[in-house]
């Protein structure tokens, strides 16, 4: 499955929900809580072990987020991949 998650606010809801092997994207507001050093750092690490997590370049220079903010496990793609993502994988889920 994969889960588009654009609200910061969606995320907890979101973590309760996937499976390993699921792809999580953040985008816009909700990349702010890929910063290390925030509430959900424990959870996302662990989620990133099983599932593939990442965040959108654009989203990150938009917030004037640097790459190495970021938990570690989560991972920077591009509009490309996105698609590539939605491409293989048979569902989808966005959380607004």
């Amino acid at each position: 499955m994969l889960h588009l998650i654009f609200q910061s606010s969606e995320v907890d809801v979101v973590l309760e929900r996937i499976e390993a092997g699921d792809a999580v994207v953040f985008i816009g507001s909700s990349i702010l809580r890929l910063i290390k050093r925030g509430s959900m750092t424990k959870v996302l690490k662990q989620s990133a072990k099983s599932c593939y997590l990442c965040a959108l370049s654009d989203d990150l220079a938009l917030f004037g987020i640097d790459r190495g903010d970021l938990i570690d496990g989560v991972r920077v793609i591009e509009y490309t991949e996105w698609v590539e993502l939605a491409v293989t994988h048979q569902q989808s889920l966005s959380w607004c």
